[in-house]
């Protein structure tokens, strides 16, 4: 009988011990990329924060001054322990963090400034890790492909990387967009750990919903992960605004690409919000702001298909070779979100009542997207201006440090109701959201923000798309010419206001200059 069991107790710790080296084997020998050592990091993030808060504010009227400096501190411990654990763990967790980054209007701003360096320093993977993933997804290595292969990364995300390289078969210098090693395989136990410390994080602090977040991560991260659809997603949006010419999007080479490499032709220039670029190249910024506007614009009211990973880094600018012309360059095709007519006109809708301004058009379109009472906050989301500046024409007042400075205030405030609306709404809607964060960004770092020409080119987009759906629903060839007419009157409008904008700007310049 001993002897048997003597046996079955060598088996025993013969299977675990191969399960074990297996499991090692399959991770390259590294703990951290073991899920059960990632969702054991996670859980030590969520528990030692979510104790932090609620010892460090136990007993404290919320209205004290100690308890808003207490609460600030505990933002800022808890963005600490966010970002290391997003360099530690990569991939999905550097994803979410990234798009937290860019959630100004709902979170405190410890959190969305600390993450926010995760959009230009994401870990970097090595060189060797980058061979390895080449050769097992295409079947050959470097040194027959490329002549030339930068070991340097010219950019690093949390899903992949890019190198830039020269083609063997015909010089042409590529940029080469290889995924993460184990970031595929690592994903899906990633999200399932994510949704559990959310739904935990929901039930502590019932007031703050964020599982809208794990929804589209979930949803998106596998488009995300197969660079075939990428390249296809490229290839549709080249075709779709080949009208403008100032659009390039980078060429794919099929032969070296797999759902995780990507080779494509690589494109100059620089960072659309590098101020110093523009001095440099001399590159006109309000140029620039409008014609990044006209895109955006076209993407969003008339084609209804927007590129939905919109930040700095995925825009660049410089001057065509061809043309010598301003030319924007499009990079990062894994995402677009397609938008229902219904949902694309409303919007326009929404931002010629934002314009006039007409208060009871904007509850009527906010009840249809199923906001409800909550418009007036929603409005102060879509434009982050004041409702004093939304009620008085967000066209007629320009925004200064003392609003801004109420804006974030009054946000801290209201994150619960600015959650519950982010809750609420149809989805596609958080990714125009970060489309209008992105313009407006960019619009201040380049200092143009006084000529809203991003958004004097979005009006003329959205009277065209509100007056274009009106004409094609009616049978009426009276109707239709009235409509028209009407159209390319407010269009003249908006033209004569632009020009006003632009003369007032250069007054403006001028006297601050004399002041000087």
């Amino acid at each position: 009988m001993s002897v048997i069991k003597k046996f079955l107790n060598f088996t025993l710790f013969g299977i675990c011990g191969s399960t074990t080296l297996y499991y090692l084997h399959q991770n390259d020998y590294s703990l951290s990329h073991i899920g059960i050592v990632r969702f054991a990091r996670v859980g030590h993030t969520a528990v030692a924060t979510i104790v932090d808060y609620k010892l460090s504010l136990l007993g404290l009227d919320s209205e004290s001054a100690d308890y808003k400096e207490r609460i600030w501190q505990c933002h800022q411990r808890g963005a600490d322990r966010l970002l290391h654990l997003a360099r530690r763990n990569g991939g999905v967790f550097i994803k979410v963090g990234q798009h937290i980054a860019s959630l100004q209007y709902l979170l405190p701003e410890p959190y969305t400034s600390t993450l926010s360096i995760l959009h230009s320093k994401a870990p970097e993977s090595s060189l060797d890790d980058m061979k390895t993933v080449f050769y097992r997804s295409l079947h050959k290595n470097f040194d027959d492909v490329f002549d030339e292969f930068d070991p340097r990364p010219c950019g690093a995300a949390s899903l992949a990387q890019v190198h830039r390289a020269k083609l063997k078969s015909s010089d042409e210098y590529v940029a080469v967009k290889i995924q993460h090693l184990h970031v595929k395989d690592r994903s899906f136990v990633d999200m399932a750990t994510m949704e559990f410390f959310v739904n935990i994080a929901s039930f502590v602090f019932p007031e703050l919903k964020l599982k809208w977040l794990v929804r589209e991560t979930k949803l998106n991260l596998p488009q995300e992960l197969d660079f075939l659809h990428e390249a296809a997603n490229a290839d549709k949006v080249r075709r779709m605004f080949s009208h403008m010419r100032f659009v390039k999007i980078p060429k794919i080479h099929y032969n070296y690409s797999s759902d995780k490499v990507l080779t494509m032709e690589f494109c100059e220039g620089g960072q659309i919000n590098d101020l110093d670029y523009f001095q440099v190249h001399q590159l006109d910024r309000h140029k620039i702001c409008r014609l990044l506007g006209a895109l955006y614009s076209e993407m969003i009211f008339r084609r209804g298909y927007i590129h939905s990973d919109p930040h700095p880094g995925n825009v660049l600018v410089r001057r065509s070779a061809i043309t010598g012309r301003e030319e924007i360059v499009l990079l990062d095709h894994g995402l677009y979100c397609t938008l229902p007519d219904e949902l694309r006109i409303d919007y326009a809708k929404l931002w010629l009542a934002l314009m006039k301004p007409d208060q009871d058009e904007i509850r009527r379109v906010c009840e249809r997207m199923n906001i409800g009472q909550n418009y007036g906050l929603f409005a102060c989301i879509v434009t982050m201006r004041s409702w004093k500046s939304v009620t008085a024409g967000i066209a007629r007042t320009e925004i200064d440090d003392r609003e801004r400075s109420h804006i974030k205030e009054y946000a801290t405030g209201l994150i619960p109701q600015i959650s519950m609306v982010l809750d609420s709404i149809p989805r596609q809607m958080l990714l125009i959201l970060k489309t209008n964060d992105l313009l407006r960004s960019i619009a201040f770092k380049l200092k143009t923000e006084h000529r809203l020409d991003s958004f004097s080119e979005m009006t003329k987009h959205c009277t065209r798309a509100v007056y274009h759906h009106s004409i094609a629903a009616t049978q009426s060839l009276l109707s239709k010419l009235r409509l028209y007419l009407a159209m390319y009157v407010l269009l003249v409008k908006i033209n004569i206001f632009e020009v006003f904008l632009i003369v007032n700007g250069l007054f403006t310049a001028r006297q601050r200059h004399l002041t000087v």
